[in-house]
This record gives C-alpha cells, structure tokens and sequence, in this order.
C-alpha cells in the first residue's frame, strides 16, 4: 500500500513491490522520471525532509487528511551499511564529518575571527541536522518567547501560546509537569551514564560552589542554574531524530490510522528542488530533480509549497527563484520577482572550550582514536576493546557508553547584573574534543561555553545562479563591541567554575587555555576567543516572520507558499535551537490547518528577585 511517487513507463506492479522492500529496508525511493503527459500534483509539496519538514509531513497527512510529497536531497537516515552512525548516539561526532549526509559547509572568512572560516554542517539526510546534531534539547526561555511575540507583532507566538507545542510535540521519559509532555512523537529523555557520572556531578556541584543555583529540568520552570540536561535519545538508546519519531511510524504503520496516513503521503531522498514555479503572485509547484540532474521535472501543489529547507537552504531556494535583494539578484542576472529581506538576519551563536586534565574519569579510554590515517582514523580506536564492548553493548540492549551524546550536565548562568534571564550556557563534556571532531588522547574534561544573545547580524547570499553552488554564509561573528565584551565575561566567570573545589578529585591542570595565559588582560582573552571560538551550528533568523514571512509563514506577497524552519525565527532563542524549530514546524502544521491551540495562560517562570543589581 506504498503510493508510487514518480511512475515510469515500465510495469507499476514492479515499482509497488520494490518501493515495499526498499522501505521494509529502511531505504526510501528516490525521484522516478514521470510517465508521459503525467502531471504530478499533491495538495502539499513539502522541501525538506529535516526537523521541521518531517513534522509538517507527519501533521498534515495524519491531522489534515492531505496527500503530501515529501522532498529530501539527502539519503535514508536507514538501510545503509554506516546507518548505525546516525542512530547511536555516542557516534555523533561521526555524522558531522561525515559528508554523504551532510551538506558540510563553511562559512566565509570571518573578518573579527582573525579570517578564520568556521565549519558550518547542515543535515542532507531524512531527519536532517536531528540526524546529525548533539541532540541536545533545549527549549530557550520563556522570555525568548515573550520577545518574539513583541518582534513579530503576534501575542500568539508568546510563551502562553508556544508551551502547549512544546507539550504536543513531546514524550519525555521523565516525570510528569506541567511544563513535559506524554504522548507525543518526539522522545526526550535525561541520561546518567554510571562511568563518568562523578565527574559529571562534579561540574554540577562547582557551578553550586560558585553561587549559582541549581535547577532539575532546565526547560521547565526554571532555566538558570546547574543540573541535568534534556537530550533526544529515546528508551531503546537511539537517536530520537524527526525522522524516526515522526516519519518511519507512516512509512512502516503499524496502526489502521498511520497506515491510513502514510497512503497519503509519498516520501523521495536524493531529490534536489532548483526551483519554484508560479502563476502570477501564486506559487503553484517545485522543479526537481534526481542525483546528477536525472529525472528532472515539475510537481505541483494545489494547496501550498511549504519550505523547510532550514536557514540556509530556505533562503537560497527563495533568491534562486527571483524573491529576495533585488540589487544582489539583478547583479547574477537573476530575474527579480520580489524584493525581500531574504538571507539577512543571520544569526548564529559563538562557543568555545575552557579543557582541563583529568586524572581519571572520562571519555578517552573509549572515544580517542589514531590520527594521520584520513576517514580510517575513525575506526582506529586506541582501546579497542573499550569501544568494542561500548559498540556491542549499544547494538545488543540500546544502553551503556554510546547510548547518550554525553552531555548529560549543564548550566545557564546571566552573566551582568540588569540581565532577567541566562545569557549563558554549558555543555559539560567528560572528555577533551580536538578540533570539535576528535577526542584527545589522554583523560580530559571541558566546559562548552557559549553567549545566547548576540548582537552582530549576518547574511546568507547566492555564490551564483547555479543551484549546487555552495551558498555564500557570513555570520559576521564578534561584529559589535557588545559581544566582545559578553565572551569576555563568559570566559572569565567559565575560568571561574571549573576553578572550584569540586574537582580538586580530577584536576590534573588547564589545557586550554594555558596556565600561563594572563586571563586578566582584555587583550590577551579577546585573541584567545578569536583563535579558538567556532559556531555552535544555530543558524537562524533568515527569513524572519514580519519581514519576510508573515506570523504564520506565508511569505510576504505570495500565495500558496509558506516556510517553516528556523529560518523563520526573528531572533534566536537561548540555548540549542532544534526543540524549538520541532515546536515551530508543529505550530506553522496547526496554521496550515487554520488551527490553533488555546493559550496556557497558568504559565509561569523562574525570575531572581535581585536580578537587576546581582550576577548571582
């Protein structure tokens, strides 16, 4: 009962039964050239098979009876021989090296970084970055919310009206609040792995040393403080990506209802959308096309094309297809439908590590590996038998060293008096990343800081007029005065924490920075952070709703075209910004509806009573 996306002219009975066993495989079909005279039309084209696009593909083939076409230009996040790395979560580090499924961009020289140019990894596979991502989930606070609904000009993008999202989206294994959700698709849990769990504690209870408070569910009522952290890993120890949580339950049913569902809707990896067609000010349909421009053709929408093709792809389609600056599109012979905002508002957050030496207690006897040897280096684990038994013990029962991304504790501190919620963040790892891909070779510990509310503004721009030429990124990181001064702070009060009593048990002594690093000149800290700083993966904001879409996603103009990604963010929220793209994707699905949950207006949240004149 697979509907056949494209069918050929050869027997259809040969394609059902091979569609069948593909997905039975875990493989999804790719683009079929069509038959002759055939015109594909669907209520709904979706672009984007990613955090977001797999929610709106779930929603409106199940909630709104449609017939949806989902395109993804990556592969199945399943049947292939290395898939077991996109589903383990211990492996993450693999799928953001890995380019098969992943557009694996970078971003141009970075004026403020010292020119440096800063890997920038985008999902090109079903479930998009929530397949390749830290999985780490984190809704932002409630005053983010609170602030986009002022940005935008719509109370109901306030915190009352995005909560009860959060809720439908979520199944967290945790105990119930009023602030988790039980029955939804996307599975959240908090993971303490025993090995390196006294070292984990250890960060918790130096951020408590330090002055600050602690909290036990950083996305419930109260976000600032030290404790544990969300992920999305599900019970059985997998990656709880957007595809497994909202698309494999259609495409392999095991309910009357998802059988139902998935009948409507037709899935196509490697299929690469070039471009939009209109008629007048509607957008009627998506050109697409196969690996290696094969089975190029036009699919139709009788409803909506909606875009989730996230803060780079989204933006590249749109200007591609004649909606954006109109001077940069005129100077690459680019007709020009509209004049729009479009890749503008780039926003990004900056992180860095403050590392220390253990003297025991960490990743490294199962992560580190042997360099000098290319993509086998991977592979070649210093102790094998530790990675073996973690491999096997994940594969055989979904639990043990690879069964969480290992940020198990973190922390959301403010980081000035005046500040009314954390600016802030720690990733905490029992380990030493090199290079943001590799584990040191010796036992080690770090802080991932990073600021959640950075001034400076980017762009995202057309290389050219040639839809596989890599877009040009520029976050125009560390642009303003404000957030050089907000890393500077951040690096101190880091340097601070990791100084604490609580890990006099592991401290062996400072990696990075060095010991004799003068951490009291501005000077010296400020070139430290531009050397050693790099993106947290956030791009956002660059199709912002009140310029470029409106409140619902319905770019400003058109008809029949809509976007939902984090593109659509007005500003970023403060923290990780996948949870927050499901929930969107999940509330734009509600509005494609003309559907809306009520307000939760017994909403409250955490506010230091001395947060205008104390840091902490």
């Amino acid at each position: 009962n697979i509907r056949i996306a494209f069918p050929s002219n050869y027997c259809l009975f040969v394609d059902a039964t091979m569609d069948r066993l593909l997905l039975a495989a875990g493989r999804v079909p790719g683009l079929r050239a069509p038959a002759a005279g055939r015109r594909l039309s669907y209520d709904y084209v979706v672009v984007g098979a990613g955090s977001a696009g797999c929610v709106l593909a779930h929603r409106l083939s199940k909630e709104h009876g449609a017939k949806v076409l989902l395109l993804e230009a990556g592969r199945s996040d399943r049947g292939h021989w290395d898939s077991w790395k996109n589903n383990m979560p211990g492996a993450l580090t693999f799928n953001l090296a890995n380019e098969k499924y992943n557009w694996d961009y970078h971003t141009v020289p970075q004026q403020h970084l010292d020119g440096r140019r800063l890997h920038q990894p985008r999902g090109k596979i079903l479930g998009g970055s929530s397949s390749l991502n830290a999985m780490a989930y984190v809704r932002g606070h409630a005053l983010d919310y609170e602030r986009w609904a002022q940005e935008i000009g719509a109370a109901h993008w306030d915190y009352s009206h995005v909560l009860p999202y959060y809720r439908k989206a979520q199944r967290h294994s945790g105990s119930s609040s009023a602030y988790r959700g039980a029955h939804g698709p996307l599975v959240v849990s908090q993971q303490r792995t025993d090995v390196v769990r006294a070292i984990n504690d250890a960060f918790v209870q130096a951020g408590a040393q330090a002055g600050y408070p602690l909290t036990d569910d950083a996305n419930g009522f109260q976000q600032e403080g030290f404790g544990p952290m969300d992920m999305t890993v599900d019970t059985t120890g997998a990656r709880a990506s957007t595809a497994r949580c909202y698309l494999w339950s259609l495409l392999n049913p095991l309910t009357a209802e998802d059988r139902e569902a998935g009948e409507r809707l037709t899935v196509a990896t490697q299929a690469s959308v070039t471009g939009l067609i209109f008629d007048g000010r509607r957008c009627v349909g998506v050109e697409a096309s196969g690996p290696g421009g094969e089975a190029r053709q036009q699919i139709f929408a009788d409803a909506e094309v909606i875009l989730c093709a996230g803060a780079v792809g989204t933006p590249q389609l749109l200007m591609l297809s004649g909606i954006g600056d109109a001077a940069e599109l005129e100077a690459l012979d680019i007709e020009v439908r509209e004049h729009l905002p479009v890749g503008k508002n780039l926003q990004d957050h900056l992180e860095f590590y403050i590392q220390f030496l253990a003297k025991h207690t960490s990743l490294y006897p199962y992560a580190a590996t042997f360099g000098g040897f290319g993509w086998l280096s991977r592979y070649l684990f210093r102790r094998p038998w530790n990675a073996a038994i973690a491999g096997a013990s994940w594969f055989l029962l979904g639990k043990g060293m690879s069964a969480t991304n290992h940020f198990e504790v973190g922390g959301f501190i403010r980081s000035a008096p005046g500040i009314p919620h954390p600016d802030v963040q720690y990733h905490f790892i029992p380990g030493c990343v090199v290079g943001q891909l590799d584990f040191l070779a010796d036992h080690g510990y770090q802080a991932h800081c990073g600021t959640l509310r950075p001034t400076s503004r980017g762009t995202v721009k057309l290389a050219s007029k040639d839809p596989n030429a890599a877009p040009l990124i520029d976050p125009n990181f560390l642009a303003t005065e404000k957030d050089v001064v907000d890393q500077r702070n951040a690096f101190r009060l880091t340097m601070e924490i990791m100084n604490q009593q609580a890990f006099e048990a592991f401290r062996r002594e400072p990696l990075s920075p060095e010991a004799s690093m003068d951490i009291g000149n501005d000077a010296v800290v400020d070139a430290w952070i531009r050397q050693n700083s790099h993106s947290g993966y956030h791009l956002s904001c660059t199709c912002a709703m009140g310029s470029v879409v409106d409140d619902e996603g319905r770019v400003i103009g058109f008809e029949g075209l809509r976007v939902a990604d984090a593109s659509i963010m007005p500003s970023m929220t403060s923290g990780n910004l996948n949870a927050p793209t499901i929930m969107l994707a999940e509330k734009i699905a509600d509005a494609v509806r003309g559907f809306r949950l009520p307000a939760d207006e017994s909403t409250r949240w955490y506010e230091p009573e001395d947060w205008r004149t104390r840091q902490r």
